[in-house]
């Protein structure tokens, strides 16, 4: 199984948008897999980007299911290629995050408010290359920002400063 990569000159890379023919080709249809398998092996993802995984390609997938730090998650899952926002509505307010590649001393996922749109509209193509646009509120929506920031190269580490941060214990005593 793949690894899940914290090198912050990696994660910085645009991923590259990819053709139909690309993403129903067998190789993005088994990194697609892939992606899968390691967000389950993960007990606190809600979504992973190919970057994640060293391979700067614009797929995102959504992996929303209850974890240790909220029980009580309805479970979705999408995959989403080429994501773009193409609108999205309100203030951005600040949300509890965290990202399977940013971790703490101790190797668990650490914490901080990242400030999100409550309501974006957004257009991607699934796995088989049918393209979707859809309004994406709350969790999901949350969690389609954070994977969409990674495609354009971004990190939550490059959106607050250091010393926002919380540990994964901390966040977990606020639940």
């Amino acid at each position: 199984m793949m690894e899940i990569i914290t090198d912050q000159n990696v994660l910085h890379q645009k991923s590259k948008r990819l053709t139909k023919q690309e993403i129903t080709s067998s190789d993005v249809q088994r990194l697609i897999d892939e992606m899968f398998a390691v967000s389950e092996a993960n007990q606190y993802s809600a979504g992973l980007s190919a970057v994640q995984l060293g391979k700067p390609l614009a797929i995102s997938i959504i992996t929303i299911k209850p974890r240790p730090n909220q029980p009580d998650m309805k479970a979705e899952n999408k995959v989403c290629i080429n994501t773009e926002i193409i609108d999205a509505r309100g203030d951005k307010i600040p949300m509890w995050e965290g990202c399977s590649s940013i971790l703490g001393d101790d190797g668990m996922p650490i914490y901080a408010q990242i400030p999100r749109f409550k309501t974006v509209r957004v257009k991607y193509l699934d796995r088989e290359a049918k393209l979707h646009e859809e309004t994406l509120r709350g969790f999901v929506g949350h969690v389609i920002q954070h994977e969409t920031d990674h495609l354009n190269g971004i990190i939550i580490s490059d959106l607050v400063d250091a010393k926002d941060f919380i540990s994964n214990d901390e966040y977990r005593k606020m639940r």
